[in-house]
């Protein structure tokens, strides 16, 4: 199954509070999924950001998220056509499912975010130039974290910086998502039905 066999699908109330309501729900499952394969740095959920296990999922997430551009860039650069464009803005939504999740984990308010708020702040750069800062941000937001596996004494995180950097890296993200044309209602149908596409995932132990 992929997102071309998926259905749109309707939400209620505001789109990023019901992006979050659904990943919470892909991550329940994905939780045991991880537990069970040996590689869940912690099952603390939201995570001790002073923890170096907390540390480390945020910074594994942090890397899925960069992964993503990553395949989303060779699926633009190598497929071409419709369908590579297809799963190229697929590829830039499994990062957002990433980005959700890693916030999520974090413990941060986020109440008061929107995606209307994030789409009027885009920048209107070229993709690589977007990219680019998006690295930079999540690098500072990592940053943070000072508790690395080496390291034999203990620092407290700054979370307001912390939570500064993130809420940076959302709005990077987002741009990168406009700046390729995709608007609030085309961010929704495709997170949405990805989505279901990893529910049948989970469902059929892919």
């Amino acid at each position: 199954m992929n997102i071309t066999h998926a259905k749109t699908e309707s939400y209620e109330g505001e789109a990023l509070a019901a992006i979050f309501s659904r990943q919470k729900e892909l991550m329940d499952k994905y939780h045991d999924i991880e537990l069970r394969s040996g590689l869940l740095q912690t099952e603390a959920c939201p995570v001790n950001l002073d923890d170096k296990r907390g540390q480390a999922r945020i910074k594994d997430f942090s890397w899925r998220i960069t992964e993503e551009i990553g395949e989303a860039l060779d699926a633009l650069n190598n497929e071409g056509g419709e369908s590579g464009l297809l799963h190229f803005h697929e590829e830039l939504i499994d990062g957002l499912h990433f980005l959700t999740e890693m916030t999520i984990l974090s413990g941060i308010d986020t109440s008061n975010w929107t995606l209307d708020n994030f789409i009027s702040q885009s920048q209107k750069q070229p993709l690589n130039d977007l990219i680019a800062a998006f690295v930079q941000t999540l690098g500072m937001m990592c940053n943070c974290l000072k508790n690395k596996p080496w390291k034999q004494s203990m620092m407290k995180t700054n979370r307001e910086n912390f939570n500064l950097h993130l809420n940076g890296v959302w709005k990077v993200y987002i741009s990168i998502l406009t700046s390729q044309g995709l608007t609030k209602d085309d961010i929704c149908d495709i997170y949405f039905r990805k989505s279901q596409v990893n529910k049948f995932r989970q469902r059929s132990n892919y």
